[in-house]
Order: C-alpha cells, then structure tokens, then sequence
C-alpha cells in the first residue's frame, strides 16, 4: 500500500492537478470572502462558465492563434536547425554571421513589431514573422552547441574506419546534437507563444492576443481571464508535445540526464 500511494503521489499528472485544484479552490473562496469585483477578479467558476458561453468565439480565434504559433515556430525550427549546421561546419560563419546574429539579439523584438507591419502589411505575415524571430536564435544556437560539443575520439575514429563527413554527420553529430537542439525547442515554443500575443496587440483583428485587449479594455473581467487560461493551457500543450516528440525521437537523452545525476551523487 506504501509503495501505491508512493507511486501516487510521484506521478506529474496528478500532482499538477491537485496543485491546481487547491490553488482554484483557494481562489474561489478569497474572492467571495473579500467580495472582490468580477472585472477586476473574477472566480473560476465564472471563468469556467464564460468559457462556456463563448466558446464558439474562443475556438475561432484559438485557432488562429495557434496557426500563427505553429508556422513560425516550424519555420523557425528549418532556419535555425540548418543555419545551425553550417556554422558548426564552416569556420569562416561561425566567426562573422554567427556573432552577427549574436549582436542582433540586443534589439527588442517588440519595438519591430510595427515596422513589420509597415513592411508586411496588415495580414498574418507580421505575426508569423514575430513568432520565427523569437523563436529561431535559441534554435540555432543550440544546434551549433550540439554540434560542436561532440566527442573528437568518436570523430577521429569514424575517419579512420573510412566514414566520410556526411556519414559522421548522420550518425554521430546530428544524433549527439538533438538533445540540445530539443532544448532550443523547449525554449522557442514557450516563446512562439508569447511572439504571437504580441504581433496580435499591434496589428490584428482576430486571435487571441486581440481578444485579451479588447475584453480588457472593456473591463469584460471573466471574458479577459478565459482567455489567459487558453493561453496557458495551450502553452502549456504545445510544450508537452514537444517534450514528448523528445523522448520518441532520442530516448537516450533522458537515460544520459539519470546517469549523469546518479555520477554527480556519487561523487558528491
């Protein structure tokens, strides 16, 4: 029975929801107790039913939302993924367009934003191009770590069987580099998120980054709040799935992370 609720209690699931229950719970009840407006806090019962009664309205703009989300964090994952290899392959882009784009990093994305507009118009070409700037830097950056940090002794040795640089690339640096590129992933889809919510501030009539500056603006407190919980719950999803496609696509980087801490231990 010990080892049972032990088991419980260690499972991620039920712990996220538990901790989310207590926290709703407590919410509900320091609203009513100090009688708290619903546009300025509203309980999450009332956000649960506003999210009922827009729901039509929620999902369309859910959706775009999301659609800007996934094409710049997909364009962003094919430019910085192959950028990423040729600096790591060529001396000469590792030291002028690689610190290059380093020095690029200091500029605000947000203070853009309106001249992607001016640029690229009113359609949903600025706020692809936001989210795939936010999201390309830690992308390639990570591919280029991947890549260099490479054992040299597995390098050397697989020259000496005769391999040529294409089959040392597909068999020992890209697999050696995709715990690390996975990290970028991690980083840049919690930042798609945010990339899209600020396009959609600026130009748009539709998403949810809209949504939240107009029920905002007209103190539509439960309305406001509903849309901060899609936002969460999609971040919040679109990381998992990623953290999921890691452990499908290279396993080993999870076993990797154990022994390491166990070593560390150890040692310690």
């Amino acid at each position: 029975m010990n080892s049972y609720w032990k088991k419980f209690y260690n499972n991620e699931f039920v712990t996220m929801v538990l901790s989310f229950s207590v926290a709703a719970i407590a919410w509900e009840m320091a609203v009513g107790l100090f009688s708290i407006p619903q546009w300025l806090l509203p309980p999450p019962t009332a956000i649960v039913t506003e999210i009922y009664q827009s729901a039509g309205y929620l999902w369309q703009n859910t959706l775009v939302t999301i659609e800007e989300i996934l094409l710049g964090f997909v364009l962003a994952c094919v430019a910085g993924t192959l950028l990423g290899i040729v600096i790591a392959y060529s001396p000469v882009m590792g030291k002028t367009l690689y610190k290059f784009l380093v020095a690029t990093q200091s500029v605000p994305k947000v203070a853009i934003t309106p001249l992607l507009v001016v640029w690229l118009g009113l359609g949903m070409a600025p706020k692809i191009i936001m989210v795939f700037l936010l999201c390309f830097f830690p992308i390639m950056v990570n591919m280029v770590s991947g890549l260099q940090s490479v054992n040299r002794e597995l390098l050397d040795l697989a020259e000496v069987m005769g391999a040529d640089w294409l089959q040392s690339f597909l068999k020992i640096r890209f697999p050696a580099a995709l715990p690390h590129l996975f990290n970028g992933l991690r980083v840049s889809i919690s930042l798609a998120v945010i990339g899209a919510i600020i396009s959609e501030f600026v130009c748009a009539d539709q998403g949810l980054g809209y949504s939240l500056l107009v029920s905002s603006s007209q103190l539509k407190g439960p309305l406001t709040f509903s849309v901060v919980t899609i936002l969460a719950f999609v971040g919040i999803a679109l990381f998992s799935i990623v953290a999921w496609m890691e452990k499908l696509i290279c396993p080993w980087a999870k076993t990797t992370a154990a022994e390491d801490r166990n070593n560390s231990e150890k040692n310690s």
